[in-house]
């Protein structure tokens, strides 16, 4: 598999929201029609820690790319540290 679309958006501080950035991405196989879609919440209010909380779900048929996964959906809590 080598042919992917990628897009990926996100705005940072919306509605003047401070240190917050809301993302998407998704990622689309071109060769079997799976494809991946991830929203994501970024907060970095608090002085060298970054909080992200990402979900992952991913689409497809039988004998696709991201079908063929063992998990279907994902959500994560990512704590980063920074000294």
């Amino acid at each position: 598999m080598k042919d992917y679309i990628y897009l990926r958006i996100s705005q940072k501080e919306p509605f003047d929201i401070l240190y917050f950035t809301p993302s998407i991405t998704w990622i689309f196989n071109l060769d079997d029609r799976s494809f991946t879609l991830s929203p994501e919440l970024l907060y970095t209010g608090i002085t060298n820690l970054e909080l992200r909380l990402k979900a992952t779900a991913l689409a497809g048929g039988h004998f696709t790319e991201y079908g063929e996964k063992q998990n279907d959906y994902r959500i994560e809590l990512r704590l980063r540290y920074y000294f």
